[in-house]
């Protein structure tokens, strides 16, 4: 068994090559790592020996040379020229990275994460212990199995190995994305608030007419086109602290202004606009009087640019790209690391008010519930701690709004818990729910919706938002 090792902290490796010497490994390691433990009286081959060099540039290559990944890489023996090692177990312990450096570039390990995900990759032969947190359980595992784990172990490891690489890079990125604040942080105005400093890395939309865009106006928009994106008619949503406020789906661009501004024209006042369709001078016409403090559309016709210009003046017009191109994660802070997840961009089958209805909610807060009849946002209601009171408060709004709700869908982002949300929707008028299935209550939900003679639909999907 040849083993290599390239570590760090040579002190915490000691009993681990100690007792892999002992099992009767053949030792390999880098130079400095050699060095160590030939003082401690292990017997060591040094890979400067292999590869004819100690260390390049200032020690920045010690361990990238094909013989030594050849040997990580090889599905065996017979796939090496004569006289390379073949490395049956890697111990890597990486270069400690600190932000806090001013030249913390220097501090990246490149040939340690070489050398982990090599390993990692090809388990099935080679054994990864990556670094000190992995020391205790490889020395158990090496009295249990008197030498390399078996195949699931070892995938156990490489799973282990990947992580560690993920959240070491992640750390990286977070240092050069904090270290790029000074100059970034020109782009937006301001945080949240203005006390706040807040920048952007990324690609900014393009600002037609008007001021730069700020933290909140980039959340806004995006909050529009994450509900627009790839939706077939043309639609016009409204939004305030990233809710929608007004949202309409029709078939004339016209209408679905005319009919997100109504479904609650005090809140509509200073919101963020964003349309999924190209923006006319007639349309930009019937916004006077409307205040509306970004409008952001796929384009704009040079007459609309120049009326908005010359009648709009607290108006950004802000031209964004349709479809919203989105990554395969979305990212997020939380206690001093970041929360991953893929984003939730999934509807149900069902007809077109339902879907509207799921869109419209994947972009409130939780517990959120929507009243919608005929593409129309009639009423909404986010950001509740009980279910049952967010039915309450868009039912409210729905009744005010005087509109034939027996129509209209009541669409919640989460399962009733309890069936008094069915019956509170009943009383109002309602006659159509749809409701993401779950809940040990579900049969009882249907059975009063069955006795209120209520449409209920149980979605596949809960869209949850935090």
């Amino acid at each position: 068994m040849k083993v290599l090792f390239s570590v760090w902290d040579k002190g915490k490796a000691l009993p681990l090559v100690r007792r892999f010497y002992e099992l009767g490994a053949e030792i390999w390691a880098s130079a400095g790592t050699a060095r160590v433990f030939s003082e401690e009286g292990i017997p060591v081959r040094s890979l400067d020996a292999l590869t004819g060099f100690e260390a390049l540039l200032g020690g920045r290559v010690k361990t990238l040379h094909p013989t030594v990944f050849a040997g990580i890489l090889a599905p065996g023996a017979e796939d090496l020229p004569p006289k390379h090692p073949l490395w049956d177990a890697v111990v890597v312990d990486l270069y400690p990275f600190s932000a806090k450096e001013p030249e913390f570039v220097e501090l990246i390990d490149v040939g340690g994460v070489s050398l982990i995900r090599a390993a990692a990759k090809n388990y099935h032969r080679v054994w990864v212990i990556p670094g000190p947190a992995w020391y205790e359980k490889a020395l158990q595992d090496l009295e249990a199995y008197r030498g390399l784990p078996p195949l699931l172990e070892r995938q156990a490891y490489a799973a282990a190995a990947f992580q560690l690489t993920a959240h070491y890079d992640l750390h990286i990125s977070q240092a050069l994305l904090q270290d790029q604040a000074a100059s970034a942080s020109a782009n937006l105005r301001y945080g949240e608030n203005p006390h706040q400093t807040g920048f952007f890395v990324g690609r900014l939309p393009e600002v037609l007419v008007g001021k730069t865009l700020s933290y909140n106006n980039l959340l806004d928009i995006d909050g529009g086109l994450r509900i627009l994106s790839g939706w077939p008619r043309p639609a016009c949503v409204i939004l305030k602290h990233t809710q929608p406020c007004g949202a309409a789906s029709d078939g004339d661009p016209m209408g679905a202004y005319k009919k997100a501004v109504a479904a609650d024209p005090v809140a509509a006042y200073g919101g963020i606009v964003v349309c999924n369709f190209p923006v006319e001078k007639s349309w930009v016409e019937a916004t006077k009087g409307h205040y509306v403090e970004v409008l952001a559309a796929p384009a704009f016709s040079q007459e609309a640019i120049r009326w908005v210009a010359q009648h709009k003046k607290q108006t950004t017009l802000v031209q964004v790209p349709l479809p919203l191109v989105r990554g395969k994660w979305e990212v997020r802070s939380a206690l001093g690391g970041f929360l991953w997840q893929t984003p939730d961009g999934v509807e149900s089958d069902e007809e077109e008010d339902i879907r509207w209805a799921e869109r419209l909610l994947r972009q409130m807060y939780s517990n959120a519930i929507v009243v919608v009849l005929e593409g129309q946002l009639v009423a909404g209601a986010g950001g509740q701690t009980s279910r049952v009171e967010a039915v309450r408060l868009a039912l409210a709004r729905a009744q005010a709004r005087n509109l034939p709700l027996d129509r209209a869908w009541l669409v919640s982002d989460g399962f009733f818990p309890f069936p008094d949300s069915v019956e509170m929707a009943a009383a109002a008028g309602i006659r159509r729910i749809a409701v993401p299935a779950g809940g040990k209550n579900q049969d009882l939900i249907a059975q009063t919706a069955k006795k209120l003679d209520i449409c209920l639909t149980f979605l596949p999907y809960r869209h949850f938002r935090h």
